[in-house]
């Protein structure tokens, strides 16, 4: 519950200052005379509590964290310039900002826990502004309190204290001079209230050095915060630690991701680390012939740029012509090519118009059983359409003019007036912004050795948009084909690299399910765990003992139930299969899956892998102790199967599980509320 709580020091009174000591006393007096006023006139949700032992005052109301009682004026809290889902403050509407924090701290709350039973529910106004202020994503904090503590609701022993006196949610430690509770030996840092940890104007953090939770980290971790998840993740959770630092790179980007998207952002991979498929990987069905995978590079911009290059045999663009086309896109849909960009009749990075090309556009991914609405299917599209590939080789691309008028230019700005003409048919709208974008980035990358000439051999694919499976999806799929035969008729026999994996999950207490992973809920923890898609799986891969140790009472001796409160806990619920597609309210069916999708039925649960060479099917299961993985017949709609995603989505980095606070190596001990061992990592600074 929210406090404020004010401190009433004792004194010894000594003869010789007696005058001095009766003001204080009398002002004392007045204290205490006027907090009894204020449980008087005080409403009946507002309570009034003396700590007779640490000298405390807390005053508490229920009402305090209401979204409507917040004097924040959000209105005047300009955009940043970073990415919606960095580390830097985002160029996202601080309102929004706001409503998918509060919509965050409720998803991730227990199911049904009333609003002022949340503890950092009504908080989202003044963590926007603290973040304005130091210059950090307010999404940061949110991930953290996940991580550290559930969120508030972590039944971890050694965690209590902090959390329900300290009112710290983040395993920020403290010196003996700074406010503080004690707990497990270790002093860590004491707020008056949940809302006061995030507040930068809250009294008590007004005058004090890093007082509220964003000041503190920006004081401790501007380098790594400006370089991005990786860096700052090397130094909060480093791997010579012990750390799973991987795990917790994803999973506290998942979180990232998550809000966002709520906010209307745009997932960049810009500054993440890569984890997972390396390039040159074959693990899926590759494109038809002249096709081509994106190798994704610093931002969306640079990604086109080098994919436009590294396309199309015997007719790459240059530097100065690709320039030209993604200035073009620059003007159409923002600086970093956001593919969700739309003016109602128009979508996507080029602004297709709505009834034919971008029309066209959708079925084209879903032709390479991709997302109309990811950025790297929209980029395959438009070479695509320019005729650089054949990739959907059904189809012609309709602008092969466009690129011959392109490709008869040598400069930036020739380029950029080129491809208005040909493809946009904007009729000169915006022609100035087109060219001064196609020579920013001309300039840019003219030197750079793996942008600047078209012959360039460091711009290589990869699986990041093979078949549409983006990040953990692609590694996701190179794990079914090393864990499941591609075919029936095996029966009980295990595929050698399943077996090998299974004897070290079995050493490391993980999850396997009966008869040493024969079995469905163990192939698809192992999956999910061993391919990194999402470590938090099942409990950080542990089962019923991960559910203990968090806290969570088992009902039900059967592991796929287990499984399946997990996934409604912690992932998206897509709906039964030919009922309601919950996302937006279509009629669910098969198209609509995603690579690393899992189903529940009565007893049984499986998995959706998308396209994979040489994979007979779409799924992936096993069955307790009569069929090892294979790919599976049971298909979509199985027995009235009920799916779920990963929040998202099978492109995005992991979300890791809110109810145990897990974000590193699954087989660590929890304590203090995190699984990860980074716990108070976070070091306090000396006043």
């Amino acid at each position: 519950m929210p406090s404020l709580a004010l401190s009433i020091t004792q004194k010894q009174y000594k003869t010789k200052d007696m005058v001095k000591d009766m003001r204080n006393y009398l002002t004392t007096l007045t204290l205490w005379i006027l907090a009894g006023v204020l449980v008087i006139s005080t409403p009946a949700s507002a309570l009034l509590t003396i700590d007779k032992q640490g000298n405390d005052i807390y005053f508490s109301d229920d009402n305090t964290c209401s979204e409507g009682s917040s004097s924040v004026d959000l209105s005047v809290i300009s955009p940043g310039s970073g990415e919606p889902n960095g580390m830097t403050y985002p160029n996202l509407d601080a309102a929004k900002m706001a409503a998918a924090i509060e919509k965050f701290v409720k998803d991730h709350a227990p199911d049904g826990t009333p609003d002022q039973d949340i503890p950092l529910h009504g908080t989202g106004a003044v963590a926007v502004r603290s973040a304005k202020k130091a210059n950090m994503s307010p999404f940061l904090a949110y991930a953290h309190a996940v991580v550290e503590s559930s969120m508030g609701f972590t039944t971890v022993p050694g965690a209590q204290v902090k959390i329900h006196e300290g009112h710290n949610l983040f395993g920020r430690s403290a010196t003996d001079s700074q406010p503080h509770v004690r707990e497990g030996g270790r002093n860590w840092y004491k707020w008056s209230s949940f809302k006061a940890s995030l507040d930068s104007e809250a009294e008590e953090n007004k005058g004090r050095s890093s007082g509220d939770w964003y000041s503190y980290d920006r004081d401790v971790f501007s380098d790594e915060i400006d370089k991005g998840m990786s860096a700052y993740a090397h130094r909060y959770a480093p791997p010579d630690d012990g750390n799973d630092t991987a795990a917790y790179i994803r999973n506290m980007q998942g979180y990232l991701n998550e809000m966002a998207e709520s906010a209307g952002g745009s997932i960049s991979t810009s500054g993440l680390e890569t984890t997972g498929s390396g390039s040159g990987s074959d693990c899926c069905a590759k494109p038809t012939a002249g096709g081509a995978v994106v190798q994704m590079l610093s931002d969306n911009a640079e990604t086109a740029l080098g994919h436009l290059m590294s396309v199309g045999e015997g007719q790459k663009l240059t530097i100065a012509q690709a320039a030209g086309i993604v200035g073009n896109l620059q003007t159409e849909s923002t600086v970093n090519l956001d593919p969700k960009a739309t003016n109602g009749t128009h979508t996507g990075i080029a602004q297709w118009d709505n009834e034919i090309r971008y029309k066209n556009m959708t079925e084209f991914a879903k032709a390479i059983n991709g997302e109309p609405s990811d950025f790297t299917v929209q980029l395959r599209y438009l070479v695509w359409d320019l005729t650089l590939t054949n990739e959907w080789s059904e189809h012609k691309g309709g602008f092969g003019e466009a690129l011959k008028a392109v490709q008869a230019t040598s400069d930036p700005e020739e380029a950029a007036v080129a491809f208005e003409k040909t493809y946009e048919n904007s009729g000169g709208q915006g022609l100035k912004s087109r060219k001064e974008n196609a020579r920013a980035l001309y300039d840019k990358y003219k030197d750079n050795p793996s942008l600047a000439s078209s012959k360039s051999s460091k711009v290589k694919g990869t699986t990041a948009s093979c078949s549409g499976a983006a990040g953990d999806a692609g590694k996701l799929q190179e794990l079914t084909l090393k864990y499941a035969w591609p075919e029936s008729g095996h029966g009980t026999n295990k595929k050698p690299d399943y077996a090998t994996a299974i004897e070290k999950a079995e050493s490391e207490g993980r999850f396997v399910g009966s008869c040493s992973g024969v079995d469905c809920g163990g192939f698809v923890t192992m999956l999910m765990y061993d391919s990194g898609f999402d470590t938090a799986y099942n409990y950080g891969a542990r089962g019923a003992a991960g559910a203990l140790a968090v806290g969570v009472i088992p009902r039900s001796s059967r592991g796929t139930d287990l499984q399946r409160g997990w996934a409604k806990t912690n992932w998206q619920t897509l709906g039964t299969a030919n009922g309601t597609y919950e996302p937006d309210g279509s009629k669910f069916t098969d198209d609509k899956l995603q690579p690393g999708d899992v189903a529940f039925s009565d007893g049984h649960t499986w998995l959706y892998v998308g396209e994979i060479k040489d994979f007979s099917s779409k799924y992936a299961s096993a069955s307790q102790c009569e069929r090892a993985p294979v790919a599976g017949g049971e298909g979509f709609d199985y027995n009235s199967a009920l799916w779920f995603r990963k929040k998202g989505g099978s492109s995005s980095s992991s979300s890791s599980s809110s109810s145990s606070g897990s974000s590193g190596s699954s087989t660590k001990p929890s304590t203090g509320g995190s699984s990860s061992g980074t716990t108070g990592r976070m070091r306090a600074l000396v006043e």
